[in-house]
């Protein structure tokens, strides 16, 4: 099975899949050795920009992969950028952290050591 990887999910592309906050796992990308397929969600570096992007696999052929979003209406994909060649991708996500509805995460909160 091998190591798992996390990334945080930003923006509203994926919606309703993955949103803004969302925690996913994913196995890393290895050339000749992972297989792509139609319908996964995959990490890759953005064709033209400095950043990288998660969306679904349209379609696969054997060097490049379209990718579009879920929300297309609000996604930077193949639409926009054409075709993304394989050694573009970083890994293919397993999963993702699924939070009970009633879970809080607190952030910057410190606790005392000593309690008045």
């Amino acid at each position: 099975m091998g190591l798992r990887k996390t990334a945080f999910v930003y923006g509203d592309s994926m919606l309703p899949t993955l949103k803004a906050g969302d925690i996913v796992f994913f196995k890393k990308y290895k050339k000749n050795k992972s297989i792509l397929k139609n319908r996964q969600i995959v990490i890759f570096n953005h064709p033209l920009k400095n950043k990288k992007l998660i969306k679904r696999i349209n379609s696969v052929n054997q060097n490049d992969i379209e990718v579009l979003g879920d929300n297309i209406e609000f996604s930077e994909d193949s639409n926009k950028f054409g075709l993304i060649n394989n050694e573009k991708i970083i890994g293919i996500v397993t999963s993702k952290l699924i939070f009970p509805k009633n879970f809080l995460i607190q952030k910057n909160r410190s606790t005392s050591l000593n309690p008045k």
